[in-house]
């Protein structure tokens, strides 16, 4: 997979974790490679863990490429399409619940 896009993916969750847990944001971890799929964890002391899986698919000969992200934590379970951008905007909508 393409590093940049996991750098990008990266920055992205870290500003999200910047402004949604202010203070609060214990620790932002990722991506941590997991078989076929890259994690992201958010995590802390006073909202739930929001976890971010990004999906891969392997091509015969090629790089794996995303097929899509995973979100948990932030009220139901939502797949998002392979898209920067609809992850950013699902993001910037959505509202941490407290522990």
């Amino acid at each position: 997979m393409d590093n940049n896009l996991l750098d990008e993916t990266t920055r992205i969750l870290t500003e999200f974790a910047r402004t949604k847990f202010s203070a609060q944001v214990l620790d932002v971890q990722g991506p941590i490679r997991e078989g076929a799929t890259y994690r992201w964890r958010m995590v802390s002391n006073r909202y739930e863990e929001v976890t971010v899986v990004g999906t891969t698919k392997k091509s015969l000969f090629g790089k794996p490429t995303l097929t899509g992200y995973e979100v948990y934590g932030l009220g139901e379970s939502k797949a998002l399409k392979p898209n920067l951008k609809d992850l950013q905007d699902f993001l910037g909508k959505a509202e941490l619940a407290v522990r």
